[in-house]
C-alpha cells in the first residue's frame, strides 16, 4: 500500500509558524523587527517573552532553551512521542490543509536553523563602534554605548534555504569558541558556535551573568571592581559556567529574575554553596540592564529639570560645570 508523500518545502513555506501557533492557542506579547516574542510553550517559567518567531524566513527559537529551527522541528518539540511522519499528519491536520505536490517522505529533513546559526551565514566585517547610527542608536538605549567595550559593529548576510541573500547590520560580540553574539533592537542571536565570554581579572572573585548585556551595565556601575566575569550568553551553558566558577573563593551571581534565571541561581548554590546571590541589587526589575535603563532614564530627567528651571549644573565633586 502506498503511504502519503509530502512536499515538505511546500508544507513549509505555505504554513506560517504564527498561524499555526495562533491555531494551538498561543499568542503573540509583543511584535519587533518583524518578528514575534511569545512566552515559551516548550517550557515553563518563561515571564519575559523569549521565544521568537521570524514568519518570513520560517524559523523559531527560543532564547532560554538555545534551540531553534523550522516549523517542524517545532512541532516535533510539541509532539515529542510522535515520530515524524505523525508530526507531519498532526502538523497538518492543525492547519487544516494538505498539499498538493507530493514528494517522498524517507527522513526527517535537513534542519533549517535560525538565521545566526545558519550554515550559510557570512560575516563579511566587524568594526569599531561608532560608525553605524543605528547601532549607536540601539546601545544607547540600553545604556551601554562605550566605544571601549568589547562589542563591535558586526556586518552580515543570512541566505535561507530557497530565499535570497539578506544583509544585516547589529551590534556583536565574539565568545569564547569564536561565534559572534548578535544583538539588535528586534534581532537577539549566535553567529556559529554559542560559547560563553571570561573576561579575566580577580583570580580570587568571579561574577556571573546571564548576557553581555547585564554585564555591561554591571561594569558601567561598578567599574567591575576587578572581579573575573563569566558571561554565560544562554542559560544551556549554564554547567560550563558552574565547572570554571568552581575554582573561585567568591562568587557573585547577577541573573534574571525570572524562572529559568531563580532556577538557574538556584543550581549554582546547590553545587556551590559559597556563591552568593547579588540580584538584590535590581530588585524591581527583570535584569541588571533594565535597572541600568531606568537609573540612566532618571538622571536624564533631573537633569532636564534643572536645565529647564535654570538651575546650576554640579558635578560629582560639586564643582559648577556649566549648563
Amino acid at each position: 500500500m502506498n503511504e502519503t508523500k509530502f512536499d515538505l518545502e511546500q508544507i513549509r513555506n505555505e504554513n506560517a509558524i504564527s498561524s499555526f501557533l495562533h491555531l494551538l492557542g498561543q499568542e503573540p506579547k509583543r511584535y519587533s523587527g518583524g518578528e514575534y516574542f511569545y512566552h515559551s510553550m516548550l517550557r515553563e517559567g518563561d515571564r519575559n517573552p523569549s521565544f521568537c518567531v521570524n514568519d518570513k524566513l520560517g524559523l523559531w527559537y527560543d532564547h532560554g532553551m538555545g534551540k531553534g529551527g523550522t516549523i517542524f522541528d517545532l512541532a516535533k518539540a510539541l509532539w515529542p512521542m510522535l515520530g515524524f511522519r505523525e508530526v507531519v499528519e498532526k502538523l497538518l491536520s492543525v492547519m487544516g490543509s494538505a498539499p498538493s505536490n507530493h514528494l517522498p517522505l524517507t527522513a526527517k529533513p535537513q534542519q533549517l536553523e535560525i538565521p545566526m546559526r545558519h550554515p550559510s551565514y557570512i560575516v563579511h566585517e566587524d568594526r569599531a563602534l561608532g560608525g553605524n547610527k543605528q547601532i549607536k542608536a540601539y546601545l544607547l538605549s540600553r545604556g551601554i554605548y562605550d566605544e571601549s567595550s568589547p562589542l563591535r559593529e558586526l556586518y552580515y548576510s543570512i541566505k535561507p534555504e530557497g530565499k535570497t541573500r539578506m544583509s544585516f547590520a547589529a551590534a556583536g560580540w565574539k565568545n569564547d569558541l569564536g561565534g559572534w553574539e548578535v544583538r539588535s533592537s528586534g534581532f537577539k542571536g549566535c553567529l556559529g558556535s554559542k560559547g560563553l565570554n571570561v573576561i579575566t581579572g580577580n583570580e580570587n572573585k568571579v561574577s556571573l551573568f546571564e548576557g553581555m548585556m547585564d554585564f555591561l551595565s554591571w561594569k558601567a556601575q561598578s567599574d567591575s571592581q576587578g572581579s573575573t566575569a563569566i558571561v554565560l550568553n544562554s542559560l544551556s551553558l549554564l554547567s560550563s559556567g558552574i565547572s570554571l566558577a568552581k575554582n573561585f573563593p567568591i562568587i557573585d551571581i547577577y541573573f534574571d529574575h525570572d524562572l529559568a534565571g531563580e532556577k538557574a541561581t538556584g543550581v549554582i548554590k546547590q553545587q556551590l554553596p559559597w556563591a552568593i546571590d547579588r540580584s538584590g541589587i535590581y530588585a524591581g526589575y527583570n535584569d541588571f540592564n533594565e535597572q541600568h535603563q531606568s537609573q540612566l532614564k532618571l538622571k536624564q530627567s533631573q537633569f532636564e529639570v534643572k536645565i529647564s528651571s535654570g538651575q546650576p549644573i554640579y558635578n560629582t565633586e560639586n564643582k559648577f560645570s556649566g549648563r
